[in-house]
């Protein structure tokens, strides 16, 4: 009986204390595990992490393909290899030597 009624004069005094720090728990946990917490804010960190690293890749990519397209403006040497090289073309003259590779020996 006697800690029924120390308990119930601690509640009496400190009331508000305790619904304040029930408040503060809830708020706490709400701040680490909600929708907009602090699990959500790694998981959006290394997202982050990967669409940079990604969009450096894109960049050096990016880089290349303007030097690849400056080149094919400018220098004709280097237009005159890749048509040879991608569509087969042969200045009149020349002789093209094919051999027969592995993956071609059926074709004979």
């Amino acid at each position: 009986m006697l800690l029924v009624v120390r308990l119930s004069l601690f509640l009496r005094r400190e009331w508000l204390t305790l619904i304040l720090a029930v408040a503060c728990g809830l708020l706490a946990m709400d701040f680490v595990a909600g929708p907009l917490g602090l699990r959500d804010l790694m998981v959006l960190r290394g997202r982050r992490a990967q669409i940079e690293t990604m969009h450096k890749e894109l960049l050096k990519s990016n880089a290349a393909l303007k030097l690849k397209l400056a080149r094919l403006r400018t220098d004709d040497h280097y237009l005159e290899r890749l048509i040879r090289e991608q569509l087969g073309y042969v200045r009149p003259g020349e002789l093209v030597y094919r051999f027969a590779t592995e993956n071609s020996s059926g074709d004979r």
